[in-house]
């Protein structure tokens, strides 16, 4: 009980969600099957640092707009990887606690720390300027005003704040699938009555029990009726005649047994009951033929909610996970927006194990396998012929030198590895121009829609390649999801982020996504992001944003700018700390 108690303290501590749009907002197809842990890769992108209590961050979502970025100083340089942080730390203690360039409240913010979330600090609060409490000098940079943080480190906001990302796995946190429409979100754990109250499939499975108890009872009573009439008569007859009877049609015991049995039943109102008339059917269960919620939005959702419960969950939604623990005989999720969700109507996904590859040494691209299963192939000396040299795995990643080979109208292209790609069994990278404002030697990122690759490029020097799937296209404009292309530089960027929104076309059903992973916006709602609801990189899939594998997000994420500091959960670029140049073209 005390940890129940210790929950709901933590669950009200968080606050509501935002629930922000992004990309557009495209219902995901559906959460991946792929399962198992990928095989490492190398990558010259720095990894990020192992979790530790200065790397903690606690949950807030990002503002459906973001404010203008502030004009600051340059931010301190990072310290060195292999030195972990011993020092003073400031605590979340608000959903989103802000970080200003001054000592000054204002809508130009540097960045933000989730509740719980934890960054090392001057632990001497500055007083002056509007917080009546003080401000804290954060050493990387920016000031936290007093009444949003604390270094109380033993303060039940920061003791039972959200879980901190995990960065050493491939998400940063567990996400559970909705698989039923009108899903629940509590507010806090509930009462075994308000269970009742809010998920009547609880009672009608109790209700379909006792149906099934009582047509047993009844089909007793019907065949006792018979075998207490059939006894009547057999009486009848034996009294009415001399000869003996042969036998009866039953034990005068036992069928006086029964009718005891019979009396019993109708004692307890065993009976056909009275029909009555059907109450109105919530909207998860007012379905069409093919089980979709009729006219379902976002806002009907929160129609939903009450003191009790935040909002319902719309079939194929996702949470992400926090905590699981066990309340009144059932399993629980506690999200990381600080609500509770029945575990019995979701499952944890596993993410997607497909990862790119560092940029191989003296290699003209890189080469990825779309097909489900291909091969490597082999000229002989004179290119006449062509045999199988072995097989590759579907989005297997290797160098290009560049060199082609047209054979019988297929085209070939040459490993740096000495065996040759067969065109029509995947894709390849190929850059774009430089951004026009690229200084020397500064990082930028080609996204290659027509090959849907991303390369990561230092200079003129490509370090990483990943695939990616963009924006669907259709020549209807109302589904035509193409991603824009232009020069953008990213403006801001969270280790997760909720999104949502509405269907375009009618009968679309609404869809909301709990902190999708490795968010950088460039432009508007159009963000780079990790995908883990499908596996299907190198293919068009989104709404319009640049989805990348778990993996590949987290990467880029980390070797972009502006740089993320310790234990923040979300940055903004500014003047003197711009984000990396994102070219998208064809």
């Amino acid at each position: 009980m005390s940890s129940a108690l210790g929950f709901i303290a933590a669950a009200a501590f968080a606050g509501a969600a935002a629930w922000a749009s992004g990309c557009q907002g495209e219902a995901p197809p559906g959460p991946s099957t792929e399962g198992g842990s990928p095989p490492e890769r190398t990558s010259s992108l720095p990894r990020p640092a192992p979790a530790s209590s200065a790397r903690a961050a606690a949950s807030a979502e990002a503002p459906k707009e973001a404010p203008a970025a502030a004009p600051s100083e340059a931010p301190p340089e990072p310290p060195a990887p292999d030195t972990p942080y011993t020092g003073p730390l400031l605590g979340s203690i608000m959903p989103q606690a802000s970080v200003y360039p001054t000592m000054e409240f204002s809508k130009q913010r540097l960045g933000y720390i989730r509740l719980g979330g934890k960054v090392p600090v001057d632990p001497k609060p500055i007083k002056g300027g509007s917080c009546a409490k003080g401000w804290y000098r954060l050493l990387d940079g920016g000031y936290v005003c007093g009444r949003s943080a604390t270094t109380d480190l033993s303060n039940p906001q920061v003791r039972l704040g959200i879980t901190p990302p995990n960065l050493d796995e491939v998400l940063p946190y567990k996400y559970a699938f909705n698989t039923t429409h009108g899903t629940p979100l509590y507010r806090s754990v509930p009462s075994k009555d308000e269970m009742m109250r809010y998920e009547p499939y609880l009672e009608s499975s109790k209700r379909k029990r006792k149906e099934e108890e009582k047509q047993r009872a009844e089909a007793l009573y019907e065949e006792t009726e018979k075998e207490v009439a059939a006894a009547a008569a057999a009486r009848a007859a034996a009294a009415a005649s001399p000869a003996p009877v042969a036998a009866v049609a039953a034990d005068p015991a036992a069928v006086e047994d029964k009718a005891a049995a019979v009396a019993a039943a109708a004692s307890l109102g065993i009976a056909p009951a009275p029909v009555e008339e059907e109450p109105e059917k919530p909207w998860w269960e007012n379905v069409d033929e093919k089980g979709r919620p009729l006219n379902v939005t976002l806002a009907d959702l929160d129609k939903d909610a009450d003191s009790t419960v935040a909002k319902r969950m719309v079939k194929g939604f996702f949470v992400a996970v926090d905590k699981t623990f066990g309340w009144n005989g059932r399993s629980w999720y506690k999200t990381t927006a600080g609500l509770v969700a029945p575990s019995d109507r979701m499952y944890i996904i596993k993410p997607p194990a497909s990862q790119g590859i560092d940029f191989p040494e003296g290699a003209k691209s890189v080469g990825f396998i779309l097909a489900k299963s291909a091969s490597k192939y082999q000229f002989d000396a004179e290119k006449k012929s062509v045999s199988v040299a072995g097989s590759l795995e579907r989005f297997a990643a290797f160098g290009l030198t560049g060199e082609s080979h047209t054979h019988r109208s297929t085209v070939y292209r040459k490993t740096t590895e000495g065996w040759w790609m067969k065109g029509a069994d995947g894709t390849y990278t190929d850059l774009g121009s430089p951004p026009p404002d690229l200084a020397p030697g500064e990082k930028w990122i080609d996204v290659n829609l027509s090959r849907k690759t991303l390369v990561a490029i230092e200079g003129d020097k490509p370090v990483f390649a990943a695939l990616v799937s963009p924006g669907r296209r259709s020549k209807d404009k109302k589904k035509n999801h193409a991603t824009p292309t232009g020069v953008f530089r990213i403006r801001e960027k969270h280790i997760a982020t909720t999104m949502d929104g509405d269907g375009t076309v009618a009968g679309d059903l609404p869809y909301s996504i709990e902190d999708v992973p490795f968010v950088a916006y460039y432009d508007g709602s159009y963000a780079l992001h990790g995908a883990f609801w499908h596996g299907n990189f190198g293919r068009e899939m989104s709404h319009g944003c640049v989805n990348l594998s778990p993996l590949d997000a987290k990467k880029v994420f980390f070797w972009s700018e502006p740089r993320l500091p310790r234990g923040w959960h979300g940055v903004w670029a500014t003047p003197e700390n711009r984000g990396t140049l994102v070219s998208i073209h064809e």
